[in-house]
């Protein structure tokens, strides 16, 4: 049986896209990217496996920088966010914009939910807003701005598509319940419910939050130099001062403070067992942790500036 490679991608400031394998630490492929004084507007799809530097598909829609792009579990569709307030639905094999959704303000981040017939996209901005949207429908189903014009950084969906998760520029986690109902008459609704609320970060701003693929962990990146992995819990306490009455409280309990880099950390990805955690920061370099010790086992060093995304392929899939 052929083994799987895994192959580790990150893309930085020096305009490259590296490939790595991760588990040998060398750099396998480099792509050079287009330099562009006025950013990036343009989304650019790259075959992993291949060797040309050349892209296989582009897509052309946006008039600002691109902030966030996102598959659907099966890849046949994209989402993608921008600078210019607004969030668009590409059909990949096609490669065509087929929905434009229009924020009112810089789209930051979005987050795709895991089940495809649900049809939602999660989004975060400058404002503060964290919004539900419909991408058939082309509308906002249901949002919540915790604080107005403290700017919402990244947001994440829980792999079972109950919990959201937004990060701000405070180094705030707010976590909320997503409750969808089917109605006989409207169709259905979805709420935006808070859960829990904690300070992740200490006043830094937080870049990126992350799920572990099977749930259990939450991964948080920050401009303090830091990661930091977090799990939920609930436990019963009892209230009142008669009667009194037992409910569950919720929270966050701090697993590691992953410190190794000297400078921001911007992005992570998780392994497909969630055993292994990558990160990446302007301090040219990538990380890759063991999630159960708290340690970096691997580094992989070339880039020539800032590195501020990284993805992980692991699976057979």
């Amino acid at each position: 049986m052929e083994e799987i490679p895994v192959i580790l991608v990150t893309a930085g400031y020096d305009h490259t896209i590296r490939m790595w394998d991760a588990l040998k630490s060398t750099c396998t492929r480099t792509i050079r990217t287009p330099t562009r004084s006025r950013g990036n507007p343009r989304v650019s799809l790259y075959d992993v496996f291949g060797t040309s530097e050349a892209p296989v598909l582009s897509l052309e829609g946006h008039t600002a920088n691109v902030t966030a792009v996102e598959f659907t579990q099966d890849h046949k569709f994209l989402a993608t966010s921008s600078e210019d307030k607004t969030i668009k639905w590409w059909d990949v094999y096609a490669g065509n914009c087929k929905r434009t959704m229009q924020n009112g303000s810089i789209v930051n981040d979005i987050a795709v939910h895991p089940d495809n017939r649900q049809e939602l996209i999660i989004s975060c901005d400058q404002s503060g807003a964290v919004r539900v949207w419909s991408w058939r429908r082309e509308e906002i189903l249901c949002q919540d701005v915790p604080q107005p014009d403290v700017a919402m950084r990244s947001v994440a969906v829980s792999p079972n598509g109950q919990l959201v998760v937004a990060g701000n520029n405070l180094g705030q986690v707010i976590v909320y319940r997503l409750i969808i109902e089917s109605l006989p008459q409207t169709g259905r609704t979805v709420e935006l419910v808070p859960y829990i609320n904690f300070d992740a970060h200490d006043g830094y701003r937080i870049t990126r939050v992350v799920f572990s693929s099977n749930g259990r962990l939450l991964a948080t990146c920050s401009s303090d130099h830091s990661a930091k992995l977090w799990k939920f819990t609930e436990r019963p306490i009892m209230v009142g001062n008669g009667v009194r009455e037992e409910i569950i409280q919720a929270g966050a309990e701090l697993v590691h403070s992953l410190n190794y880099h000297s400078r921001w950390v911007w992005d992570a990805s998780w392994s497909s067992d969630s055993g292994y955690l990558v990160t990446v920061s302007t301090d040219m370099r990538a990380a890759l942790w063991d999630v159960r010790t708290g340690t970096v086992i691997r580094e992989f060093k070339g880039h020539q500036k800032g590195v501020v995304c990284v993805a992980l392929n692991d699976a057979a899939t």
